[in-house]
């Protein structure tokens, strides 16, 4: 009687491959983790300098639209020079003409965004993070006489080390740094304004992962640096008489002007007329225009037409050339 032979793994066989499963997964766990790590690093790396880049454009934006027209005492600018823990802290309160990013309720009882508000930079301690500053954006839509009061605030960045702004009333590299700028006082705007803070980036393993240092293209402390100059008038544009609003220009006078004013007449022999240099006929008036006087517009245009009465015409017949004049483009 033949006995039939059962195949199957034994126990040592299961014990070896649960362990050469146990080891690949703990190392395909490593690889996962450290990619993990590489990645938390890259993005804190990336937020320092896009948070960096954010804040100083901002700043930038706001005081390139810097509004100085009919402010009572000139109280447009105002930057102050202050210091929170020994780091510096300046506040900077400002009119500008960036639109404003909470609107008002106007008399129509409708939301409306104003294009003129003060707008200010302040600084105050991180409770959660000792040692760092945080940076607040004041916008307050109604404008009144006091620039540095109510609005609302908004949070720029968390991770501000330091925070300093420098005005200068001249260019160069020998122009003598201030500290602080009233425009109500000093009557005029400076020259150029330099914005410098530091931000703090986020660490977590200070960049070791699995005990090799990462190659890190950045300081902890990463300092921004923004040079915002203004045109050459606006040193004394808030001086009376300077920053006047254009006015729109007077109607035009009938009375016939004298003197070298040419036209485009008709030519010699009712031909096509150009372009007239010569000196205006007998006859000519403001109105005519295209038209040269009787006897005038000898050049380029040769003899010119009759030219219409009164200072009055057909804007048609200007153009086709009738009346007895060549018309704009030389028409009959």
């Amino acid at each position: 009687m033949n006995r039939r032979t059962e195949s199957g793994f034994t126990l040592i066989e299961i014990l070896l491959a649960i362990a050469i499963t146990a080891m690949a997964m703990v190392a395909v766990s490593g690889a996962f983790l450290g990619t993990l790590r590489a990645q938390y690093e890259i993005e804190n790396l990336n937020s320092s300098t896009e948070g960096g880049q954010r804040v100083i454009t901002l700043v930038e934006r706001d005081l390139r639209g810097l509004w100085h027209h009919n402010i009572a005492n000139n109280a447009v600018l105002r930057g102050r020079n202050m210091d929170i823990g020994g780091y510096d802290a300046d506040r900077i309160d400002f009119l500008t003409t960036s639109d404003a990013v909470t609107g008002v309720i106007d008399n129509s009882n409708e939301l409306a965004f104003p294009s003129v508000c003060e707008v200010g930079y302040w600084l105050k301690e991180n409770e959660e993070i000792p040692g760092l500053l945080e940076l607040w954006r004041r916008e307050d839509p109604m404008v009144d006489d006091d620039i540095l009061t109510d609005g609302r605030f908004q949070l720029v960045s968390d991770r501000i080390k330091s925070f300093n702004i420098t005005y200068f009333e001249t260019l160069g590299y020998d122009a003598e740094p201030i500290d602080e700028w009233d425009s109500s006082r000093e009557g005029k705007l400076p020259r150029r304004i330099r914005i410098e803070f530091t931000i703090h980036r986020k660490v977590g393993n200070r960049n070791e992962i699995s005990g090799a240092e990462i190659d890190d293209y950045e300081d902890i402390l990463k300092t921004y640096v923004r040079h915002v100059v203004f045109d050459r008038r606006y040193t004394d544009i808030l001086q009376s008489g300077v920053a006047m609003i254009p006015v729109p220009p007077p109607p035009p006078s009938e009375t016939p002007i004298e003197g070298p004013i040419g036209g485009s007449g008709r030519g010699p022999e009712g031909g096509p007329g150009g372009p007239g240099f010569g000196e205006v006929g007998e006859g000519a008036s403001v109105g005519a225009g295209a038209g040269g006087g009787r006897g005038g517009g000898r050049g380029a245009g040769g003899r010119g037409g009759e030219a219409p009465s009164g200072g009055n015409f057909d804007l048609g017949d200007l153009l086709r050339g009738g009346g007895g004049g060549g018309g704009l483009f030389g028409g009959r």
